[in-house]
């Protein structure tokens, strides 16, 4: 009983304390002001980054366009100077794959019937269990 009238008690006290402040706009900024900060900074932020990227770019077509100029002014040096065009030679076309060979025929067997596959067929000896298909014959 003592437990619980303190623990309610410390609450009480607690919410009091705090209950007390009140806040204050003069103090700091509000919300609206911080939230309207910092989307001026992340935009600033990806506009400069969007610079770089441009830029970036730029530098990467320009390498790429004098290579590729490089590239033909060696071909042209190297072919003396004529220009000519090769067409492709066209491959003969190869002949299909032969088609899989059919399967065995004989459709489906019994099971007496596979245990005799690859031997000669021995006349059944009497007794013992027989398969259903033995059975169906007399």
């Amino acid at each position: 009983m003592k437990k619980q009238f303190l623990l309610m008690a410390s609450a009480a006290f607690l919410l009091a304390s705090c209950g007390g402040e009140t806040k204050t706009e003069d103090a700091g900024q509000s919300q609206a002001q911080i939230d309207s900060a910092v989307n001026a900074q992340v935009a600033e932020r990806e506009a400069e980054m969007a610079r770089k990227n441009d830029s970036t770019l730029k530098a990467m077509e320009a390498e790429k366009a004098a290579a590729d100029s490089a590239a033909a002014a060696a071909a042209k040096k190297s072919s003396g100077g004529k220009k000519t065009t090769k067409t492709p030679k066209a491959e003969p076309a190869s002949p299909a794959p032969p088609p899989p060979p059919p399967p065995p025929s004989g459709g489906l067997k019994g099971r007496s019937d596979q245990s005799q596959s690859g031997t000669e067929a021995k006349p059944a000896s009497g007794g013992g269990l027989r398969g259903r298909s033995d059975q169906s014959q007399k």
